[in-house]
């Protein structure tokens, strides 16, 4: 059954989103395994506006700098996403008062896509 109000091909697509998320989800939590850290969707995929063009766009973020670059390293060498960042907590944080309103954008509008505390 449907989502109420959208279009078949709306929800063709909200679907399609929904099994990529899943997947990316699964990838992510195979490489990663218990590293401590939060894995965010940002750019098209992350905002819903993907098109076949589109790349994944991965930041990494952990308590400290050299636990996220480990992780984002993992992930770049089993070519999960195709940018990959990483930042601390507090240079993530910080993003949400950033003077760029790219880096602002960035903060307000990803998507945790994996979470190890």
């Amino acid at each position: 059954m449907g989502t109420p109000g959208l279009s078949p091909l709306a929800e063709l697509r909200r679907r399609r989103q929904q099994r990529w998320l899943q997947d990316l989800q699964q990838r992510l939590a195979e490489t990663l395994g218990d590293l401590p850290c939060r894995v965010w969707l940002f750019g098209s995929r992350a905002r819903g506006n993907w098109d076949g063009f589109s790349d994944t766009d991965l930041l990494v973020v952990a308590e400290g700098a050299e636990v996220a670059e480990r992780a984002a390293d993992q992930l770049r060498t089993a070519l999960v996403g195709d940018d990959v960042l990483a930042l601390d907590r507090l240079r993530w944080q910080a993003l949400a008062d950033s003077p760029s309103p790219h880096w602002r954008a960035v903060y307000a509008q990803s998507l945790c896509v994996h979470a190890r505390p």
